[in-house]
């Protein structure tokens, strides 16, 4: 049994040496199959220099080589290069370009010989590069803000408002839009950030763009989102000459606007005074106009920028009196008073019935002499009238004069 172990191992021996004989003495040579080797494009700078660029995919080949088997093995599909050089390519077009190999720089070229190779020509295709300008588009879908609040999606803000593409022109006509994608749901706060784009036609649909280039990848964008709030206009009315809010008439066309802002700035914004109206300046029936002005950072959604009033006198009746009763008050006693007017013109306006009944003996005009000091004065005069004509005021201002001296 032991000796027929050692025969079998010595005719594994001799097998071994004759096979290292025949592949190192008798047959050196041997092929082998490298897959998938990538095709180096020489040139290409110059293509881009052309107003050219590439569109086919990038080519590979299979190649069959045989040489020393210690030659084959130091070889693989990463050391060895497979070139084809596009200098002569001025054109848009299909080309097919014969190629060269290169192997590393310690085996000899004339050492290795192709036996067979998946391809003899390269194809190459090549289109014009274009450029041109696309807008940005945002695509907000079906997404809404929540009720009570509103989007400035007309006036949103971008870094860039266009983005210009280079590339092959079959896909550059393609493209119409830059479109970013931004969904509203439930937001509350103002929408800030950096958004991707995709490019697309037309229709909306994405463009395969991967021989694209742009001058942006991303795009800084935001939108305004604020509460929004109905707020009253108002105004202030001071009576006088007799007017007063239950017997005039003062309409305004617009009672109420909507307004935006953030949720702090309007949380005490229930109304807004738009003027103010002394009715004992209006003598007649009259039209103003006075501007919505609103806080800073709350913006009028209304898109009414002013108001308009009518103001209506026609319970009111006027009569003018010639009123000699004029008088001085508060007079320092170090001073002796001379009054220079001796009767004043003075409209009167109040209900038809009291305006009737008046006379000029019912009004007088007082001045207040109180922080008067010697010399001449001109002075705002009080008109007052006499009870039972408790409706009844007097309109405009009056001036008196007098002559102040020490005694």
């Amino acid at each position: 049994m032991k000796n027929k172990v050692l025969a079998i191992l010595m005719s594994a021996v001799v097998a071994f040496g004759l096979w290292m004989y025949v592949i190192t003495v008798v047959s050196p040579e041997s092929e082998k199959t490298y897959y998938d080797i990538p095709v180096v494009m020489q040139n290409k700078n110059i293509l881009s220099e052309r107003g050219l660029i590439i569109v086919s995919e990038e080519p590979n080949v299979t190649l069959a080589l045989k040489s020393d088997r210690t030659i084959l093995n130091d070889l693989n599909e990463s050391n060895i290069n497979v070139m084809i050089n596009l200098a002569n390519i001025e054109k848009p077009g299909v080309h097919n370009l014969t190629y060269d190999i290169s192997y590393p720089g310690n085996i000899p070229h004339n050492e290795v010989s192709v036996q067979s190779s998946s391809t003899d020509l390269i194809e190459v295709k090549v289109e014009n590069r274009i450029r041109k300008p696309v807008p940005v588009v945002i695509d907000y879908g079906e997404t809404t803000v929540p009720e009570g609040y509103i989007s400035d999606v007309e006036n949103a803000q971008m870094d860039f408002t266009t983005i210009e593409i280079s590339g092959p022109e079959s896909t550059v006509s393609q493209i119409t839009q830059a479109k970013i994608q931004v969904d509203l749901t439930g937001q509350t706060n103002t929408v800030a950030g950096e958004y991707q784009y995709a490019l697309c036609n037309a229709q909306g649909e994405p463009v395969d763009a991967k021989l694209i280039t742009a001058n942006a990848e991303k795009v800084n964008l935001m939108i305004k989102v604020q509460k929004v709030k109905e707020v009253a206009l108002l105004l202030d009315i001071i009576s006088g000459g007799g007017a007063t809010q239950q017997n005039t008439t003062i309409t305004m066309d617009t009672k109420q606007i909507q307004v935006s802002g953030r949720d702090a700035l309007l949380e005490d914004l229930d109304s807004i005074t738009v003027g103010v109206i002394d009715l004992g300046e209006i003598k007649e029936d009259q039209t103003l106009t006075f501007p919505i002005t609103l806080p800073e950072d709350v913006t009028n959604q209304t898109g009414v920028e002013q108001v308009t009033v009518e103001i209506k006198l026609p319970k009111l009746k006027t009569k003018i009196l010639k009123v000699t009763n004029i008088t001085a008050a508060n007079v320092p006693a170090d001073l002796q008073v001379e009054i220079i007017t001796k009767a004043l013109q003075i409209t009167v306006r109040g209900p038809e019935a009291q305006i009737k009944n008046i006379k000029e003996t019912d009004v007088s005009v007082v001045i207040n002499l109180a922080e008067a000091q010697a010399g001449t004065v001109t002075m705002k005069g009080e008109v007052v009238v006499a009870d039972g004509f408790a409706d009844v005021g007097a309109m405009g201002t009056y001036p008196v004069s007098a002559n102040l001296r020490n005694g």
